[in-house]
């Protein structure tokens, strides 16, 4: 079996971790870098989850393997991932999804006060109430935890030099 890099880019809600995804993969297009990316939270949207697994997590992974099936058959060599991690027993799941993926997680940092703020800037004219109270705990939760292989700030930076301090300390680009 082939082995896979695979990237995947955490942190609490509100960090940045779609758009580091989406301008890491810009970044590794312009270098030639052959791979997918994949916003792992959109694959399992669906209402409503089944009462034993409220986030999806089944069907997410199910709908990962075809995703990663489909984008390796047209020449993708690795794969670029964003969700939530929790804890690092969760990547059984991308393991069985991905055969042979060997993974890199790199933890996005920033401090409550900037995750709130980038919250209610996206989350205007709703109530982000959920939202906070989740980042508020995963802030804290992420900082205990040795979720990540790699940690990288996001305050009071731009997202194309996040992106491209996630690739070069997962070793993906120089």
């Amino acid at each position: 079996m082939a082995s896979v890099p695979v990237l995947l880019i955490t942190g609490p809600i509100g960090v940045g971790k779609s758009s580091v995804l989406s301008q890491a993969a810009y970044l590794l297009r312009e270098a030639h870098v052959p791979h997918a990316a994949v916003n792992l939270s959109q694959l399992g949207v669906t209402w409503p989850p089944p009462p034993d697994d409220p986030w999806n997590e089944r069907l997410t992974h199910r709908n990962l393997a075809c995703v990663w099936s489909n984008a390796r058959e047209v020449g993708a060599e690795r794969l670029l991932l964003e969700r939530v991690l929790e804890a690092r027993s969760l990547l059984r799941h991308v393991e069985g999804a991905v055969p042979g993926a060997q993974i890199t997680v790199v933890r996005l940092r920033a401090p409550k006060d900037v995750v709130e703020t980038r919250i209610l800037h996206r989350e205007l004219g709703r109530d982000a109430s959920w939202f906070l109270a989740a980042a508020a705990y995963l802030v804290d939760a992420m900082e205990r935890s040795e979720v990540g292989d790699h940690v990288v700030d996001t305050s009071n930076r731009a997202v194309a030099e996040i992106a491209a301090d996630v690739l070069r300390v997962a070793g993906w680009l120089a």
